[in-house]
């Protein structure tokens, strides 16, 4: 088992994925029509092209936005001519392919080097609507059934997507997500969506530290045009969360992760890694082609979803002798540990003791991911998660640090609607937990106590959205 002092590395060691400097929520509009950008808070706009014409472009940056064409990756080269025409700030690839393929993100690193005034980002598919569901569906043997009420909420988030994304797009290609608003009746005079639900959109957004665009109705949209007092009264609450996003720390930053992903198959493997994320494991995911040495050093699990050259085996072999876990789910290759008998076999899965690690052998593909994440939790252990939330099971937690600092950052959603109080452990020692919110201007200080390496916290009444501020030790490193 790995000592804690390299547990610990989680939170201060280097590691090798950097984040985008701040998420930015970018909001897609129907018409050129809406209040200055010093009245909505609102920066960064979308318009699909080519439907609109340079005369929206125009009148929309005249008011102070940032305009985005959207377009398709066919009519790239022709929707890049029309922003460098009209001056907008940037393009929005869709459709492009989920697997990331070289010869796109070529063509785009291309045009970012000829276009030096026009921004790019490619939109990646699947997002969903923030948002808590009651019920949670899973398919067994071709039947879907619907969990009973006692079991664990059932909540739509985007890290999956995001993270999945990192790992199929190289880090000199932009990525950004969307979701679409589901159809949902309100009461007689209200808004759907609402303040809350826009709110956690862009908490979402920050909390992932990912790009969003989120769809503008056009009823809003008209009304906060024409001065609607109740449309105001509404849109003045999502500032609040535009602004608390827009003062996230702007330096490039690390997630704090100790877990890691091996996908090849993106679209095989988001079930498995959404549930993961459901369950607070963190965790980062690459593809085989990107497994190092110096990336290993910074987790102490993996998990593949793959196949893997020899050589990637081998690695996965001493990493495993070295106190770590690595599980293999549903694999079809010889391995060399596979000249000794598990030391344990069940129906189905052999775990094989290497060195003071383990390896697991999962041999069937991932049936029910909700199991499938409790497995791997309890597989790690707490002594291997880095973070780690209790008597909370409507709130996702992420974390990050600066590649030349100790200190760390986290980032906590509560998807219900209605506050929580939030128990959090994080793996290391510190010598302040200051928190803030968009109700809780920074900073107020927040009562801590550590236990057998974690530093233990409660945040009173998280309504959506918070910000903890790790403050390390300053003479010597947690451990």
């Amino acid at each position: 088992m790995k000592q804690l002092s390299l547990v610990c590395a989680l939170l201060l060691g280097s590691i090798a994925l950097c984040t985008p400097a701040n998420a930015k929520v970018f909001f897609r509009v129907a018409m050129p029509f809406l209040p200055p950008a010093d009245k909505t808070g609102i920066q960064d706009l979308v318009l699909q092209w080519p439907s609109q014409d340079s005369f929206a472009i125009a009148q929309l940056r005249s008011q102070g936005y940032r305009v985005w064409l959207q377009c398709e990756a066919k009519e790239l080269t022709a929707a890049v001519t029309a922003a460098e025409r009209t001056k907008a700030a940037g393009v929005i690839i869709a459709s492009a392919p989920s697997s990331g393929q070289p010869t796109l993100s070529e063509e785009i690193r291309s045009y970012m080097a000829t276009h030096k005034n026009t921004a790019f980002r490619v939109l990646i598919s699947g997002g969903k609507q923030p948002q808590m569901k009651g019920r949670l569906v899973v398919e067994r043997n071709g039947v879907l059934q619907v969990s009973s009420p006692s079991t664990q909420p059932w909540l739509d988030t985007n890290l999956a997507i995001v993270r999945l994304a990192q790992a199929t797009y190289p880090d000199s290609v932009p990525t950004i997500y969307d979701f679409r608003w589901e159809p949902a009746e309100a009461p007689a005079g209200a808004w759907k969506p609402d303040a809350e639900d826009f709110a956690l959109a862009i908490a979402e957004s920050d909390a992932d530290r990912a790009d969003v665009i989120i769809d503008f109705p056009a009823p809003l949209q008209k009304a906060l045009n024409e001065g609607d007092q109740q449309a105001w009264s509404l849109w003045k609450k999502v500032m609040l969360y535009l602004k608390f996003s827009s003062q996230a720390q702007k330096a490039k930053t690390q997630p704090v992760a100790g877990l890691g992903v091996i996908v090849n198959e993106v679209l095989a493997s988001y079930e498995p890694v959404n549930l993961m994320a459901r369950h607070n494991l963190a965790f980062e995911v690459i593809r085989p082609s990107a497994l190092t040495l110096a990336r290993l050093s910074t987790w102490n699990s993996v998990i593949v979803f793959c196949s893997l050259t020899a050589e990637a085996a081998a690695m996965l072999r001493d990493f495993a002798a070295k106190g770590s876990v690595v599980i293999f789910v549903n694999p079809h290759d010889e391995f060399p540990w596979h000249s000794a008998a598990p030391d344990r076999r069940e129906a189905h899965s052999a775990a094989y003791t290497i060195g003071s690690g383990q390896i697991v052998e999962l041999d069937e593909p991932v049936i029910d991911p909700e199991n499938f994440a409790r497995d791997i939790r309890r597989l790690i252990g707490r002594e291997r998660s880095a973070i780690a939330l209790w008597n909370s099971l409507t709130t996702l937690v992420t974390a990050y640090r600066k590649e030349d600092l100790r200190d760390a950052t986290l980032y906590l959603v509560n998807y219900a609607d209605q506050p929580d109080n939030v128990q959090v452990q994080v793996r290391g020692h510190f010598r302040q937990v200051r928190w803030e919110s968009p109700e809780v201007p920074c900073c107020a200080s927040l009562p801590f106590a550590e236990r057998d390496g974690f530093t233990e916290f409660t945040i009173p009444s998280l309504r959506i959205a918070a910000r903890v501020h790790l403050d390390a030790e300053k003479s010597s490193a947690a451990h």
